[in-house]
């Protein structure tokens, strides 16, 4: 038995081998059928490579098994005292993960072990077979390792790399929920969780949502197969390390205010991840065609034209961009709250009042735009899209960034507009939300009602962007008159 400080890995863990070596022999049994078809030798690691990087062996038992272990040891192991004596819920979180390491050690040396006596009395090289030269359904685990890597020991190695990365990083967040929930409920609620999205991922996820997949950050053929790279699935899961890491770094601050933060940004929070599950859709849609990353920010973005309609396409132009519009107009909605006589005495006029915010909303339009554009391209190499200069490169940007940013102007004034002109915030945001219905076929009167003119279609039917820009900026220009004459009322002094 091994000691884990306090606690002991109990001998009965070697019964999870057997399983291993049942589903071994099996494999053996189905690579002794495909010599014989196939008139080809396998050797050692042909054996060993069919479970070891076997996806239902690693997704649908041994990743889960350590993953519920692990849980059941966090629970039973913590203890305040041990918290008082380390001095905080950090190094808690580091020393529970060191010592979880050390079961994972364990249970890779019982796969390893199940391997070896699934393998036993087969032909050793330090070479690949001629069975992996073979490209044929069933023996993708082997072609398509044989192809990426030289030598089957430097194959086994990253194997074993990748699974321990990805289930450290499962158990670094397990040990971090834990420090801020004290829930075990929570972690085996993760548990479950995890192995649901792990089978859906596998079975049911195209291969353009790849980024996404589970199966590719546990078997290291399926990582190579998706990416077409060594190492990008191991250059993802370190992303994640490292973001979990900045949060255990910090989890010692205020609980209360960071549950607070969190429950209070959590629109906010959606809001992004709808806006980059919306790209990784879109852009997944067309990772087999021939594009480049620059028409990544127009697949994604593709909105409505028209000669083009798309339901999806129109409903992920709503959620993005008239989105965005209503978080300002939530913004709106607490400065007319916070609104008092000693307001006024401060800025003197609802016009200062008005110009002491407003910049920030500017910024944070050119910040979406710029995370948006460049999520777009990210996304887009991920999914492996040439880098080749796309001829309207100009038109893109142009039309993303300058035309995005009138447009989303556009929204906002028509906002403030009507709620300073109707006193209710929430009756403006209708207001645009009817004006979206201008976007379906038919209804947008040669582009003259200004919603959905920074729709990324347009640059595929050769629209004047120019001419666009000149009808948002009209258009905004009629609004600040509107918007001077109502700071300007006596109405709104105090």
């Amino acid at each position: 038995m091994i000691k884990v400080k306090n606690k002991i890995i109990s001998w009965k863990y070697l019964f999870a081998a057997i399983p291993i070596v049942l589903y071994s022999l099996s494999n053996r049994q189905s690579m002794l059928h495909f010599q014989e078809i196939h008139n080809v030798a396998a050797n050692f690691w042909d054996y060993i490579f069919l479970s070891a990087s076997d996806v239902y062996l690693l997704l649908f038992y041994f990743f889960p098994l350590i993953l519920f272990i692990s849980t059941v040891y966090i629970n039973r192991t913590f203890e305040y005292i041990e918290l008082i004596r380390l001095g905080s819920y950090r190094k808690w979180i580091y020393v529970k993960l060191g010592q979880l390491i050390k079961i994972d050690t364990f249970f890779i040396l019982i796969l390893l072990g199940a391997l070896l006596l699934a393998t036993f009395n087969t032909p050793f090289s330090m070479e690949w077979s001629n069975v992996g030269e073979i490209d044929v359904s069933g023996n993708e685990i082997l072609y398509y390792l044989g192809l990426y890597f030289p030598k089957p020991y430097i194959a086994l190695i990253l194997q074993i790399g990748l699974f321990l990365l990805t289930t450290i990083t499962f158990q670094f967040m397990l040990c971090i929920l834990y420090a801020g929930f004290k829930k075990t409920s929570l972690l085996y609620l993760i548990n479950g969780l995890s192995y649901l999205y792990g089978a859906i991922s596998f079975k049911i996820f195209p291969d353009s949502m790849k980024l996404i997949m589970m199966p590719n950050y546990l078997s290291l053929f399926h990582g190579v197969a998706s990416f077409d790279s060594i190492i990008m699935s191991f250059i993802i899961m370190l992303s994640v390390l490292f973001i979990l890491v900045l949060i255990a770094n910090n989890i010692d601050r205020n609980h209360s205010y960071i549950k607070n933060y969190v429950v209070r940004k959590s629109p906010i929070f959606i809001y992004g991840l709808l806006c980059l599950a919306g790209i990784l859709f879109n852009v997944g849609k067309y990772a087999n065609e021939d594009l480049s990353i620059w028409d990544s920010s127009i697949v994604a973005f593709m909105g409505t034209t028209n000669e083009s309609f798309s339901l999806i396409s129109f409903v992920y132009y709503v959620v993005v961009f008239i989105g965005f519009t209503y978080f300002v107009e939530l913004l709106l909605e607490r400065y007319l709250s916070e609104m008092s006589f000693y307001t006024m005495i401060r800025y003197k006029s609802m016009i200062k009042w008005f110009l002491s915010w407003f910049p920030n909303v500017l910024k944070y339009i050119g910040i979406l735009l710029l995370s948006l554009f460049f999520s777009a391209l990210f996304i887009g190499i991920l999914k492996g899209l040439d880098f080749t200069v796309h001829p309207k490169l100009f038109q893109i940007i142009y039309h993303f960034m300058i035309n995005g940013f009138l447009q989303l102007l556009f929204y906002v004034l028509m906002v403030i507009v009507a709620s300073l002109s109707t006193k209710d915030v929430l009756k403006s945001f209708i207001i645009l939300l009817m004006l979206t219905i201008c976007m379906l076929p038919g209804l947008r009167i040669n582009n003259w009602i200004p919603v959905g003119l920074n729709s990324m279609g347009y640059i595929l039917e050769n629209t004047s962007i120019f001419l666009t820009s000149a009808k948002l900026v009209g258009y905004i220009v009629i609004e600040i008159l509107a918007l001077l004459y109502l700071l300007s009322k006596k109405d709104y002094l105090f």
